[in-house]
């Protein structure tokens, strides 16, 4: 028998190399489209996160008559709008444990009689609602030297509404903050600092108003460098304000001439999702303009008025996100488009 005629008795290092690159490649494959079904799953519980919100919201509502307040004063730092949902989010027994009424009772790190006992009773507690399953941003952040404690970081933030800037008509602003004087802090939205927002007066209708959307993500400077922009950092999610009054009248409590300090947990809209920290009013420590992020891919999740969630595109243009951040302007825009 000649040799051409031979029997094979294994592959060759070519056919090898073949095989090995074709398993690679469906490896890849399947890799990818694992993460893609991943963050499918996760971009739909955080939508869910934001219909539940919603659901607690409206309970709050007829209970009483008014959405909670966006961000407190309590001869002191208050405490922020994520406080008066919890009975309807079936955390009945925390809403319980939180001191109410106290000076300061928003303010975290200091024991009473400077700060109160929430400090202590809300370490490392998380809850899940409040916390988008993509963000990568930490779950807890450490406060306090004197009396040190770990509170959640949530992934949504409210929308007290809209800037003025570039000529939006936006009627209740004020100059803010105390850090960082190139911000605007508004009154035109559904959770708003020191006062409590009806349905009634929500004029452009439920469904075409946005009351709270993701702070999940950092923004990243020009150079490339993170921040961290979401709504409580560097304090803690019941954190309201030490603000008085609510804008276009809000100020600073000691001396009214000055710009007001910072209102944590909320935002007004001024700049498009996901974008740059290099901006007026954008600050870490907390901006009154920090814009909306999330890590879902192309946009972020909001909870309008009518209890629905949407996603809205980093390609919104800003004057239509100002309109839906604004209860009654007129200009209705409507998402299902």
């Amino acid at each position: 028998m000649s040799g051409s005629s031979a029997k094979r008795n294994g592959f060759t290092l070519v056919e090898l190399l073949v095989v090995i690159a074709i398993i690679a490649l469906l490896i890849a494959l399947l890799l990818s489209a694992v993460q893609q079904a991943r963050e499918a799953s996760r971009h739909m519980q955080c939508k869910n996160n934001l219909k539940q919100l919603g659901l607690a919201l409206h309970n709050y509502h007829d209970t009483f008559i008014q959405f909670p307040v966006g961000a407190q004063r309590q001869n002191g730092i208050g405490l922020s709008w994520l406080v008066g949902p919890l009975p309807y989010l079936e955390q009945a027994n925390l809403f319980d444990l939180i001191d109410m009424k106290s000076t300061n009772n928003g303010m975290i790190g200091l024991p009473p009689p400077w700060g109160t006992s929430n400090g202590a009773t809300l370490h490392k507690i998380v809850i899940s609602d409040y916390r988008c399953p993509s963000t990568p941003l930490p779950e807890l952040q450490k406060m306090g030297s004197v009396s040190p404690a770990e509170h959640m970081q949530p992934s949504y933030v409210g929308i007290s509404g809209a800037s003025s800037d570039n000529g939006f008509p936006a009627a209740r602003v004020n100059e803010c903050c105390i850090s960082d004087t190139t911000g605007e802090i508004s009154a035109d939205g559904i959770l708003v600092p020191n006062d409590g927002v009806k349905f009634r007066d929500v004029v452009d209708g439920l469904s075409n108003t946005v009351c709270v959307g993701e702070a999940s993500n950092y923004a990243y400077d020009s150079q490339g460098k993170p921040h961290r922009t979401d709504g409580a950092f560097p304090v803690s999610w019941i954190s309201g304000t030490a603000a008085s009054g609510s804008p276009p009248m809000m100020h600073f409590a000691l001396d009214p001439s000055k710009a007001p300090p910072e209102a944590f947990n909320l935002t007004t809209i001024r700049h498009a999702p996901n974008s740059s920290f290099d901006q007026p009013g954008v600050s870490s420590g907390h901006g009154a303009n920090n814009p909306l992020s999330s890590a879902h891919p192309g946009g972020v999740n909001v909870l309008l008025t009518d209890g629905s969630s949407q996603f809205i595109a980093d390609t919104i243009s800003r004057t239509a996100l100002k309109r839906l951040a604004s209860r009654d302007d007129g200009q209705v825009v409507d998402l299902q488009q």
